[in-house]
């Protein structure tokens, strides 16, 4: 006969951890526009292979195009977005959105910060512990 009076304790659901980068979906989904930009104001693309090329706009590029008035204010977002082209397709195969990991790293920048100082260096020894 088993002993049933050792029975565990049922869990309890746990909420979800919080992670030191929270890289889950954007608020903001990119949209057909912004992907067309990307494409359009891109200063770096690689080619990959499949015969697939990929397209990013910098932040200073983004930077100067709304200082000339080409873009609107709103268009920083764009530095965010990675687009991947199909060319043998001639369609958009993958866009990845970065927003979350800059944000992320923006909130833990002073947290890095305080192991750069050099007051953490080690002390070079004086005297010799074998005198």
């Amino acid at each position: 006969m088993p002993n049933v009076t050792r029975l565990p304790a049922p869990r309890r659901p746990r909420p979800e951890p919080l992670f030191l980068f929270d890289a889950r979906r954007p608020t903001q989904a990119a949209s057909a526009d912004m992907i067309e930009q990307v494409i359009t104001h891109a200063d770096t693309a690689m080619r990959m292979s499949g015969g697939r090329c990929k397209y990013r706009v910098s932040a200073q590029t983004v930077e100067r195009l709304i200082a000339e008035g080409r873009l609107e204010a709103s268009a920083r977002r764009l530095a965010d977005l990675t687009v991947i082209w199909d060319e043998t397709e001639g369609q958009v195969a993958t866009v990845r959105d970065d927003a979350r990991l800059r944000d992320a790293a923006a909130r833990w920048a002073e947290w890095d910060a305080l192991w750069d100082e050099e007051s953490f260096a080690p002390e070079p020894m004086t005297r010799s512990f074998a005198a």
